[in-house]
């Protein structure tokens, strides 16, 4: 059985997976959703937050595991997924890229705004608010719903929406550090979103196709899957389990 070690995006927590967790453990797997520095429960301070930081403490996760792990970033947490791939290529048999950023060598998540701005100005980013220091960001409820969760029920959107919190600017302005000799050898598997308003689809197709992967999958839902899709999103996880025993 496969351990699925879940890393959730910007302004989320562990219980962005609440509804995935329970469909994977079914199957006879493990799932360990993850609470980043300065996210969800986590108190870090806001100031101190790094990509590398939310990889090392990703990375002393899954070392305690007893086989790889297959590793599912979502949105923000794609950098989170391959930042740690670099740390530690041999604990990890497959990168799941849930509608994420798959970025290069030398770049942030903003360094990749600044260079796609035409197709970010009516998606998340320009919804986004920040404290006066710039340590955090925010995106109000009703424009998560819209964005995030707009292929979701309703009431669940609304529910989401509200768990939100403000996110550590360092986790999306940190420059990856990645090389072909540990990145670049663990396997990749890019789940695209056709409905999303967040990521738009042309932006993900523009990630995966400058840095390709194995295997494109696709969903035809909002930007949370996890929540608007569940069952969808585990049985593909599940079929791509099964592709690595």
């Amino acid at each position: 059985m496969a351990t699925f070690v879940l890393v959730h995006g910007a302004w989320q927590g562990a219980w962005a997976w609440s509804r995935l967790v329970p469909l994977l453990e079914a199957a006879g797997h493990t799932a360990i959703a993850v609470d980043l520095p300065g996210n969800g429960n986590d108190d870090t301070p806001p100031g101190d937050v790094t990509t590398m930081m939310y990889a090392e403490h990703v990375a002393s996760l899954i070392d305690g595991a007893t086989s790889p792990v297959i590793l599912v970033g979502h949105s923000m947490g794609g950098t989170v997924a391959a930042q740690t791939s670099e740390l530690r290529p041999d604990k990890i048999a497959l990168a799941i890229y849930l509608c994420a950023f798959l970025l290069p060598d030398g770049e942030s998540i903003v360094d990749f705004y600044d260079r796609a701005w035409e197709d970010w100005m009516t998606g998340a980013h320009a919804r986004v608010s920040y404290s006066d220091d710039g340590h955090l960001s925010m995106i109000d409820p009703s424009s998560a719903v819209d964005v995030f969760y707009n292929t979701a029920d309703p009431a669940d959107a609304k529910a989401a929406a509200s768990q939100l919190t403000p996110q550590p600017e360092g986790g999306r302005r940190s420059k990856l550090q990645l090389s072909d000799g540990n990145f670049g050898r663990v396997p990749r598997v890019y789940i695209e979103t056709l409905q999303d308003r967040s990521v738009f689809n042309e932006l993900q197709k523009r990630m995966y196709t400058e840095t390709p992967c194995g295997t494109l999958l696709t969903l035809d839902t909002d930007h949370a899957p996890q929540l608007s899709a569940p069952d969808d999103l585990a049985r593909m996880l599940l079929d791509a389990a099964a592709l690595q025993r």
